[in-house]
Formats: structure tokens, sequence, C-alpha cells
């Protein structure tokens, strides 16, 4: 993947009427967002679909990380490995137990 520019691409919004495959074409190319604008005002940002899902699977593990610092700040309490294990172990007999 290509490294993200400083700059972000600013076309304006009547390329998607007239030159929408070269709009695709940079959206593929770059994997960076695309700000549409009309009458020199931003409208819209076009992004490549496959950029997109990887923002927001960087977004929800940020997210992740964020809440389990967060969690590890406030709760004091640990459980031990085989512990836990034993508890998942119990869950997954109990689903099991519901889905016969």
């Amino acid at each position: 993947m290509p490294l993200p520019s400083a700059l972000p691409s600013i076309r304006p919004i009547s390329d998607l009427r007239t030159k929408l495959n070269e709009v695709e074409a940079e959206a593929k190319e770059t994997h960076e967002p695309i700000v549409m604008t009309k009458n020199g005002v931003a409208s819209l940002v076009v992004i490549d679909s496959s950029a997109y899902e990887d923002r927001l699977q960087h977004e929800r593990a940020v997210r992740k990380l964020r809440e389990a610092e967060i969690e590890a700040k406030y709760v004091s309490q640990t459980i031990a490995h085989d512990q836990m294990k034993l508890r998942i172990a119990t869950l997954i007999e109990a689903a099991e137990r519901c889905d016969a």
C-alpha cells in the first residue's frame, strides 16, 4: 500500500460526471480519500472500498486498544489463564446445551 500523502487530492465534483474512470483509478491507486468540491467548497469524499475497509479495521483495532488500556487502568482484578479457559469452556458447554 502506498504511503499516505501530506495533502489530500482535491477535485471538482464535475469530475464524477466527466472523468469518473480517472477518479476511480486515482482512488484505487493511491488508497487515499479524494475530496470533491462544489463551488470551491468540500462536498463529498471518494475513497476506494478496500482502503475504506482497511481504515474501518484500523479504527476498530485502535478503539479496542483504548478500551483495553482504560480497563487495565481502572480494573485491578486479574484472572489467571487457566481460570479464563475454564470459564470459556463452561460458557461454550452451556451454549451447546441451549442449541441442542
